[in-house]
């Protein structure tokens, strides 16, 4: 039985860039950086005292059907949800038509206040003679006078994929939980889904809001994150000889992706083609990729044996490319591998220069640039690259946006774990 064809027919986010897609992509070509000192608490006397925020005002519903919109992460997601839907022209589905439509969500971390519930059981339940309890004193301080009087149901995520449910009229919803591949997990498992007949419409993608008092001492200590404090702006600096590790973002982004026979139907406008995409898993340690990116080049392989794709049509790449020493030079040796002598020939670079990492939404938002960049001819450009490592030597189109007709993109999205994904984006052809 020949495969569905999986085509994207809206784009929603809500990032540090903007919550439209086409001013966060403007944003991006013109290599602009959203990465400042942390607002949300005072870092003062962390490691790390950087971040990548949404900053601004923007409009998310209070109520999704039963749901209340009661966190900013929630906000976010189905902030972004309701762009995408819209961004497809699609309404909320009824009746019988709801059995075809499903949410393929990554919930990462929720709200900040989550780490006052550490300190909560700590101080409620806690000993003395606890050696953690006793390391608790700077969170103690700062949680609230009275923290157990907010409601528990502000720490939760869970209501993020029904509500998006909600907003499209679906009757399934899933969840991916892949760490930073998470994003691109849950697109590619849409995809999978709508291949395989078991749906006409996905809303697809991820939230995040890790800027947080405890992740982000958290992921300092095991050494990940950036500290250049004072020039947070050239902090993330992906493939760059200088780079001394990550810059945390947070916000949602998610795409709408139909069977193409559901979309030519009802007259969407088709953006591009997912045609393939692939899975691996390094099974090497928690935080660092397997040194010679194996597992990285068997997942981009699978992605393009999917999609049908030879290595030389492969016209660029978006990298995950995180600015972390070991992540940066293991994508670099397996996209080697899996392109061969195309690969020093092909543009690969990073958004998370402008924005940082995203975590659970990463994938999705560089998806959503990816088709971006299909539909538009310009490749982002990784910006704060001064210095190449020798170890890292592709072309990663420093600095400067270039124009090129693209018409197939491998996004790479890894995560810790070793948990590998690639999705193929390509030009739509009827």
């Amino acid at each position: 039985m020949s495969r569905v064809r999986v085509v994207v027919t809206g784009l929603g986010v809500v990032v540090p860039h903007g919550d439209d897609i086409d001013t966060v992509y403007a944003r991006v070509i013109r290599g602009e950086n959203e990465c400042g000192r942390i607002t949300k608490f005072d870092p003062t006397g962390y490691d790390c005292q950087i971040g990548s925020e949404v900053k601004y005002a923007f409009d998310a519903p209070d109520m999704v059907g039963p749901y209340t919109v009661h966190n900013e992460a929630l906000a976010f997601v189905v902030g972004a949800a309701d762009r995408a839907v819209r961004y497809a022209g699609l309404t909320a589905a009824t009746g019988d038509a709801q059995d075809r439509r499903t949410v393929v969500l990554s919930t990462g971390v929720g709200p900040a206040n989550i780490d006052f519930l550490g300190p909560i059981a700590l101080r409620l339940h806690g000993d003395d003679s606890d050696p953690y309890t006793s390391d608790m004193s700077t969170f103690y301080a700062q949680a609230p006078d009275e923290p157990e009087a907010v409601g528990l149901d502000e720490f939760h995520l869970d209501t993020a994929a029904p509500a998006c449910a909600v907003l499209l009229g679906a009757a399934h919803v899933y969840n991916t939980a892949s760490a930073c591949a998470s994003g691109s997990h849950a697109i590619a498992d849409a995809a999978a889904l709508i291949a395989r007949g078991e749906a006409d419409v996905v809303l697809a993608g991820g939230v995040c809001t890790p800027v947080t008092r405890v992740l982000v001492p958290g992921f300092a200590m095991l050494q990940a994150l950036s500290t250049r404090n004072d020039d947070p702006e050239h902090a993330s600096r992906p493939f760059d000889a200088g780079r001394d590790g990550f810059v945390m973002g947070e916000g949602a982004a998610v795409m709408i992706l139909e069977s193409e026979e559901h979309a030519k139907a009802r007259g969407a406008t088709i953006l591009c083609e997912l045609a393939g995409w692939g899975y691996s898993c390094d099974a090497y340690r928690l935080t660092d990729p397997q040194p010679e990116g194996k597992g990285m080049a068997l997942c981009m392989a699978r992605a393009l044996e999917s999609a049908g794709v030879t290595p030389a049509q492969v016209d660029h790449v978006n990298a995950h490319g995180t600015s972390t020493a070991y992540n940066d030079r293991a994508e670099t040796l397996a996209i080697k591998t899996a392109l061969g002598e195309h690969a020093y020939s092909t543009p690969v670079s990073s958004n998370k220069s402008m924005f940082g990492h995203l975590i659970h939404a990463a994938g999705a938002l560089e998806g959503c640039l990816s088709v971006k960049t299909i539909l538009n001819g310009v490749i982002p450009p990784t910006i704060n690259y001064t210095e190449a490592d020798p170890l890292c030597d592709l072309d990663y189109v420093p600095n400067v946006a270039r124009e090129a007709k693209v018409d197939v993109i491998l996004k790479n999205s890894f995560g810790f774990g070793g948990m590998n994904v690639s999705v193929v984006y390509r030009r739509y052809e009827a």
